[in-house]
C-alpha cells in the first residue's frame, strides 16, 4: 500500500545507503558482507500485509562482488506485526505498530550460513498507515436542477506530503447545504428550486479533514455563468447545514438541587442520612459520590449506593468530618458496550438521538461497533445535559487506536489509547480522565477525532465544591512528552515501554497539581497550536501553568520562523487569560548526538543536538524576548549525557533491547528517559521557584507544588571503562501516584 522506493542495485561500492558490517575471514570465506535492495521506507498496511522488494547480500572482496544466497535473514529489533522471507522479503501486518508520524525502524540482519560470524544489518523505516491531510472535490462548476452529476475525492494527499494511490480505505461522509441536495453512490444529486440561479455547496470529510466545493445551482437547459457570477461563487461563505434536530444555543435550565446536595454543618454528628429520591437518577443502580472534607482541610471521596427507600446512610467514627457532599454519578454504557445497569451504567443505544428535551443521546450519525459506538469527529458526538461547572469525565474507549478526546469542540486529550513501542502491553478497553472540566452552555459534547472513534463508555462526576479548583499544569509538545498506553503500574527495566515525559510528570508534584498532558506524536508548533491548543484555553484558569516543548518536528514539517509565530501566539493568548507559559527545549538525544556544528562526538562529548541546536536557540531567544520561564533541557540533559556517556543514555533512557543488544529508537524515550526528562524539567523550575524568578506578567512559580529534592544517580562506565555512579540533586518522583 502507498508509494515504495526500489533500491537500483549498483555493485560498485556504493552501498553507503545501507548499514553494513565487516566480516570475519574464518572457514575459507573471505571478504566483507553488505546488504543491498529492499525498501528505504514501506507504510504499515491498515488492513492484511503488505511486503517488501527483497534486500539482497553480497560479499565483496577487494574487487570482487558476489551475490549470496546462503544466508539466513532474521529481524533483531521489535518484531510484533513483521516478518522476513528466506529470500530478505519484509512483510508488515495491520497488527504492526508504528508509533507515531515519525514512524519506527525495522533492523534485519544477514547472518552468512558457513560462517555465523559474518553478518550484515539493514533499516526499514516503517511509516504509519497513510491517512489523508488534504484532498480535493472534483465536480462541475454549475448543476441544473433536477439533475444529478459525478462527485468524487481527488488529488488525496497523505501526512507526509505524499499522492495516495490506493485509496481502499478511504471512508468519505458528505454533508449539503440544503436537504434538497443529496450524494448517493457518488453522485450528487439536485432538487433545489431556483428562479434563475443560486449558490450551494457540498462537504467532504475523511478522518476529521474537510474539503468545501461550492457551485451554482440554474434551471436553464444552456447556461453559461458570467464572470461576476463565478467571482461571486468564489466569495461565497455558504454555511453547511446539518438537519439534525438539536439545538445546542437553545437556554437549559437546571434545578442544581437534583445534582448536587452540601451540607457543611455535620462537625460532632455520629451521623447523617441523605434522600437522593429527588437527584438525577438514570439507573436503578445509581452510584451516588460521597465528600467528605475533614477538619484539618483533607478530603476523602467514596462511591455508594442509597437503600431501597433511597436514602444514603452516613456514620462518622471519628466526628471530625466538618462537611458532606453527594453527587449522583452519570454512567452511561453506549451502543454494543457490555457495561450493564448493575453496575451503574444506563444503557445508551446508538438510535437514542438528543434533542432539546433530551438528558443524553447522540447528534449526527454514530456507527455501531463490536464494543460501542464510533463517534466521527465532531460530525458525531454523545451529548449529557448538566447544569454549568468542573465536572471529572472519564470515557472509555472501544478500541486501541490513538484518539483525540474533545470535550465542547476543544481537545482534552491527544495520543489516548497510543501503546507506542519498547513492549509495553495491554488490552482494551483503556479509560482516560479528565479532571476539572469546565462546562459553560448546559452541556458536555464528546468526540473522538484522529484514527481511533470507538467510544464505549462515559462517566460524569460534578468535581467536587467542598475545596477550591485546584491549580492545573497543561503540557503540550510532540511524541516525546505525549502519554502511551496501557499507563502501566509497576517500573519497568532500563531501555523498555515508550513513555513520554508529560506523562509522568505528575509524579514530582503533589496532590494539590492537577496535570494534563495534552502533547501529541507528530505535531509541530502549528499543528499543536490548531489541535490541542484550544482545550488550554477553554479549560485553564488564571493561575494554572502551560508547559510547552516543540523544535523537534518543527526542523522536519515547518521551520524556525514559524515555530517562534506560534509559540508566541500561545504566550500571548495565555497572558490574555492569566495562565503562565513555561517553554521547554527538547531534551538531547542519542540521535542527535553531535554539536551545534553537526559534528558527532563519540562517547563522552556534550550533545547540543545538531540541526536542533538552532531550534533550541530560538526558543531560549523567545524566552528572553518575551520574559517567560523558560526550562533549558537541553542544556541541562547535554551536560548530564556528557557525564554518563552515550551508551548509558541510549540504553537506558530509550528503547533498547536487552535481549538482542539493538537501540530500537534513539529518540524516543523509555520510561526511565521519560522520568529522567520531566525530573529535569520539575527541578529547574523548583530551583527558579525557590529563587522568587518573575516572569513579564509579574507571575511566579509559587502555585507550583513540587515533591523534596533527594539524589539522583547513575550508574555507568566512565571514559575509562570503570563502573561508577554520577549523582545530582533534583526533585523527588513519587512512583505510587503513577498508577492512577
Amino acid at each position: 500500500m502507498g508509494k515504495k522506493i526500489v533500491k537500483n542495485i549498483v555493485i560498485l561500492g556504493l552501498f553507503a545507503a545501507f548499514t553494513m558490517l565487516v566480516a570475519c575471514n574464518k572457514g575459507g570465506v573471505k571478504g566483507t558482507m553488505v546488504i543491498s535492495g529492499g525498501q528505504e521506507y514501506i507504510y504499515a498496511p491498515h488492513t492484511g500485509s503488505v511486503t517488501t522488494e527483497p534486500f539482497i547480500a553480497w560479499m565483496v572482496s577487494g574487487d570482487k562482488t558476489e551475490r549470496l544466497t546462503n544466508v539466513t535473514w532474521k529481524i533483531i529489533s521489535s518484531s510484533k506485526g513483521a516478518s522476513i522471507s528466506a529470500d530478505g522479503m519484509v512483510t508488515v501486518t495491520e497488527n504492526y505498530i508504528a508509533g507515531d508520524i515519525n514512524g519506527t525502524d525495522i533492523t534485519i540482519q544477514a547472518t552468512h550460513n558457513e560462517d555465523a560470524s559474518i553478518v550484515a544489518t539493514a533499516t526499514l523505516h516503517v511509516r504509519e498507515a497513510q491517512s489523508v491531510a488534504s484532498f480535493n472535490i472534483s465536480m462541475p462548476n454549475n448543476i441544473r436542477t433536477g439533475e444529478s452529476v459525478e462527485v468524487y475525492i481527488t488529488e488525496c494527499i497523505d501526512q507526509y506530503g505524499e499522492p495516495i494511490t490506493d485509496t481502499g480505505f478511504i471512508s468519505v461522509k458528505w454533508e449539503t447545504s440544503d436537504e434538497s441536495l443529496l450524494v448517493v453512490d457518488g453522485r450528487l444529486h439536485v432538487r433545489l428550486r431556483t428562479k434563475e440561479e443560486a449558490f450551494a455547496a457540498v462537504r467532504a470529510t475523511i478522518n476529521g479533514v474537510s474539503v468545501v466545493k461550492k457551485f451554482i445551482v440554474h434551471n436553464k437547459a444552456e447556461y453559461s455563468p458570467s464572470a461576476d457570477v463565478l467571482a461571486s461563487l468564489e466569495a461565497t461563505d455558504i454555511e453547511i447545514i446539518k438537519v439534525l434536530d438539536a439545538d445546542f444555543d437553545v437556554e437549559r435550565t437546571y434545578d442544581i438541587n437534583q445534582y448536587t446536595y452540601v451540607n457543611e454543618a455535620v462537625l460532632g454528628l455520629a451521623e447523617l442520612v441523605v434522600d437522593v429520591k429527588g437527584m438525577v437518577n438514570y439507573s436503578t443502580n445509581t452510584d451516588y459520590q460521597v465528600t467528605y472534607l475533614y477538619e484539618d482541610a483533607s478530603i476523602k471521596q467514596e462511591d455508594l449506593r442509597a437503600d431501597s427507600e433511597g436514602k444514603i446512610k452516613l456514620a462518622f467514627k471519628d466526628k471530625k468530618v466538618k462537611a458532606v457532599e453527594v453527587t449522583p454519578v452519570l454512567k452511561f454504557s453506549l451502543g454494543n458496550c457490555s457495561y450493564t445497569e448493575t453496575q451503574g451504567y444506563v444503557k445508551v443505544p446508538a438510535s437514542v438521538k438528543y434533542n432539546n428535551e433530551s438528558l443524553y443521546g447522540f447528534y449526527g450519525e454514530p456507527g455501531d461497533t463490536a464494543g460501542g459506538v464510533n463517534l466521527f469527529d465532531d460530525a458525531g458526538l454523545f451529548v449529557v445535559a448538566i447544569p454549568d461547572g468542573f465536572y471529572d469525565i472519564r470515557i472509555t474507549k472501544s478500541g486501541a487506536g490513538r484518539s483525540t478526546v474533545k470535550v465542547n469542540g476543544a481537545s482534552l486529550g491527544t495520543n489516548v489509547g497510543n501503546p507506542g513501542t519498547g513492549g509495553r502491553t495491554g488490552t482494551t478497553p483503556y479509560t482516560y480522565l479528565m479532571e476539572d472540566v469546565m462546562i459553560d452552555g448546559g452541556l458536555a459534547k464528546i468526540s473522538l477525532g484522529e484514527k481511533d472513534y470507538g467510544l464505549a463508555a462515559v462517566e460524569v462526576r460534578r468535581t467536587t465544591q467542598l475545596r477550591e479548583r485546584r491549580v492545573h499544569v497543561y503540557i503540550g509538545g510532540d511524541s516525546t512528552a505525549s502519554n502511551y498506553y496501557p499507563i502501566e503500574v509497576s517500573e519497568p527495566e532500563a531501555g523498555r515501554y515508550q513513555t513520554g515525559w508529560g506523562q509522568v510528570f505528575s509524579q514530582f508534584v503533589t496532590d494539590d497539581i492537577v496535570v494534563t498532558n495534552l502533547a501529541g506524536g507528530g505535531t509541530y508548533a502549528k499543528s499543536w497550536y490548531e489541535m490541542a491548543f484550544p482545550g488550554v484555553l477553554q479549560n485553564g484558569q488564571p493561575g494554572d501553568y502551560f508547559i510547552i516543548q516543540e523544535g523537534i518536528n518543527d526542523r522536519t514539517y515547518s521551520n524556525q520562523d514559524e515555530m517562534v509565530e506560534y509559540l508566541t501566539k500561545m504566550i500571548d493568548e495565555c497572558r490574555e487569560k492569566g495562565i503562565i507559559v513555561v517553554l521547554v527545549t527538547t531534551m538531547q538525544t542519542p540521535k542527535f548526538w553531535r554539536d551545534g556544528k553537526g559534528t558527532d562526538l563519540g562517547e563522552f562529548g556534550t550533545p547540543e543536538g545538531g540541526g536542533l541546536a538552532a531550534f533550541m536557540e530560538s526558543i531560549r531567544a523567545l524566552a528572553t524576548e518575551k520574559n517567560v520561564f523558560l526550562a533549558d533541557s537541553g542544556k541541562i540533559t547535554g551536560d548530564w549525557f556528557a557525564e554518563v556517556g552515550r551508551t548509558y543514555v541510549a540504553q537506558t533512557y530509550h528503547i533498547y533491547n536487552k535481549t538482542t543488544g539493538v537501540e530500537e529508537d534513539t529518540l524516543h524515550l523509555s520510561y526511565h528517559g521519560a522520568l529522567n526528562v520531566a525530573g529535569v524539567v520539575a527541578t529547574t523550575l523548583y530551583e527558579q521557584q525557590q529563587a522568587g524568578a518573575k516572569d513579564g506578567m509579574g507571575n511566579t512559580l509559587d502555585g507550583l507544588k513540587f515533591n523534596e529534592l533527594a539524589p539522583y544517580e547513575a550508574v555507568h562506565k566512565d571514559k575509562f571503562g570503570e563502573t561508577v555512579t554520577s549523582t545530582t540533586m533534583r526533585v523527588k518522583a513519587v512512583y505510587e501516584r503513577y498508577a492512577e
